[in-house]
């Protein structure tokens, strides 16, 4: 899809929706959160060759405008994966729309965390996750943790298909501007010493916020945020 037709899809959804990096350094601490990546403000929509500065104020108001990823511990059992955007909707901007991804590595295991504020064109049903069929409703606020991936080569797109681990439930606060997304240790296959490891993402950086329905194509206006330092489990 041409980045000027997506505009205006974008644009046209938001009316809808009214009316209804170097070498990994260590980043660790317990009981609080560790900023592992942040990201110019003000940049959305700057990717690719046909990158367009004036397209941020879109992709801003929707709650696409990376600023910091961090870790957290929420409990013994459960790491918090939290991203702050520059601003936030209550409705997480266009809710099936705006797409968040977070690659990382696990002990040198690939992980994937993939979600959406709704996410009923995909999270019912997934072939490149193996979730489907039977289909079935993923909940609000829906994030996987995928792993297992391989990437299937088109001539028009990187196809990306993963195995689930676990649906988890994120928390979309607009007030603080963050989404939140626990993920349970035994999910992640972590434990007390594991390292959390940049991962890249195919569509740049190891963070990206971007439009989808189904897919994402890398040629779409977004925003990526480079991870850069380790997170140990404590």
């Amino acid at each position: 899809m041409k980045a000027k037709k997506l505009v205006a899809l974008l644009i046209g959804a938001t009316l809808v929706g009214a009316l209804v990096a170097g070498p990994a350094s260590i980043a660790s601490g317990k009981g609080k959160a560790a900023v592992v990546g942040t990201d110019a403000v003000g940049d959305w929509g700057t990717n690719g060759p046909n990158g367009d500065a004036s397209l941020n104020a879109i992709g801003d108001a929707q709650g696409m405008d990376l600023v910091s990823a961090s870790i957290e511990p929420a409990d013994a059992k459960t790491l918090n994966f939290v991203l702050t955007m520059n601003s936030l909707p209550p409705s997480g901007g266009i809710p099936e729309v705006a797409r968040y991804t977070w690659d990382f590595n696990v002990d040198g295991e690939f992980r994937e965390l993939d979600g959406k504020f709704t996410n009923y064109s995909r999270g019912t049903c997934d072939p490149t996750a193996g979730s489907c069929p039977p289909p079935r409703d993923p909940g609000m606020q829906p994030f996987f943790l995928r792993g297992n991936c391989g990437i299937t080569e088109t001539p028009a797109i990187s196809l990306t298909t993963c195995e689930e681990l676990a649906a988890i439930q994120g928390v979309f606060d607009s007030a603080a501007k963050t989404i939140t997304i626990p993920v349970p240790l035994a999910a992640l296959g972590a434990k007390k010493g594991s390292k959390i490891e940049p991962g890249t993402n195919i569509f740049g950086g190891s963070v990206s916020a971007s439009p989808s329905a189904f897919i994402t194509n890398n040629s779409m206006p977004m925003d990526t945020l480079v991870v850069t330092k380790t997170y140990v489990v404590r």
